[in-house]
């Protein structure tokens, strides 16, 4: 079956002849674009663009723009008579979506009755990177370096803070006693993917006391209570707490500081619409 998107993709870059414009028009990446005709075209095993000044249709890109054209833009005018409201595509951690954010997505459906929301959850960089990409319309999730991605058209909205704590499985020997940094050494410690602030600062803290860096593996949180005795990870304390009451996990006793983390809400500049900013406001009613 045919890939309408690429297709409409397409017909927007031939006609503005400019993959910059294009993508200001799509609310994608000028990679994303590029990557999405690069598939169109492999599909098609033909050249649709002359890439030397600007982008210039080939003669069979001439040919597929006269057959598709009329057809992919009547579909997009049918489209929009029949859209009430426009789905918003929303990234979190799997933890997060189902222990916190249930109350308010709840609330929005109740107030909004027609609208959508795609909710997915992945690894920290991948769903980041999407939205970077424009695939997700916002994310929540801890705040990130921002010295790594171009913030003049990405607002953040920060919702909290929250404490961690060193999460050891009920066999591990520091159980039942203070612990010091320095116990930490021939042991692995799994930490939150994605090298937020508060992760560098503890590993930091694990430099300081001469524990080599590779001994921090950087892997999900889910799964800590069936590693073996000397398995412990760095998580954010509130989203153990059942585990922890429940006995299944221990929060470790330690001697030293740990950080806090941040964490809020990224989203577009350019790409705010209504639905969008109705499910934000919901949000960070619940947190205030």
């Amino acid at each position: 079956m045919p890939n309408m998107e690429l297709y409409r993709i397409f017909i927007i870059v031939a006609d503005e002849e400019n993959i910059t414009r294009a993508s200001e028009i799509l609310n994608i990446s000028q990679p994303a674009v590029t990557k999405h005709i690069k598939n169109l075209e492999n599909e098609l095993n033909t050249i649709l663009f002359n890439r030397s000044h600007g982008m210039q249709l080939t003669k069979q890109g001439k040919i597929l723009y006269e057959k598709v054209a009329s057809h992919v833009k009547a579909i997009d005018e049918a489209e929009k008579l029949f859209e009430k409201n426009r789905a918003i595509n929303f990234g979190t951690y799997a933890t997060m979506l189902s222990k916190v954010l249930n109350t308010s997505i709840a609330q929005f459906y109740n107030e909004n009755k027609d609208a959508k929301i795609n909710a997915y959850t992945d690894q920290f960089n991948t769903f980041f990177e999407k939205f970077l990409n424009y695939e997700l319309d916002a994310v929540l999730i801890i705040k990130k370096d921002e010295s790594e991605f171009d913030t003049s058209k990405i607002k953040y909205i920060k919702l909290g803070m929250f404490d961690y704590a060193i999460i050891a499985n009920n066999n591990s020997t520091l159980c039942g006693k203070k612990v010091k940094a320095k116990d930490f050494k021939n042991k692995i410690v799994y930490v939150p993917r994605g090298r937020n602030i508060a992760v560098c600062k503890f590993i930091d803290i694990m430099k300081e006391n001469n524990i080599e860096v590779n001994s921090i593996d950087s892997v999900t949180m889910e799964g800590i209570v069936e590693k073996n005795e000397n398995s412990i990870g760095l998580a954010n304390k509130d989203y153990f707490v059942d585990e922890i009451n429940q006995g299944r996990v221990t929060a470790l006793d330690v001697d030293f500081k740990l950080p806090k983390g941040e964490f809020g809400i990224y989203y577009h500049k350019d790409n705010q619409f209504p639905e969008l900013l109705k499910l934000i406001r919901i949000i960070k009613k619940q947190f205030n």
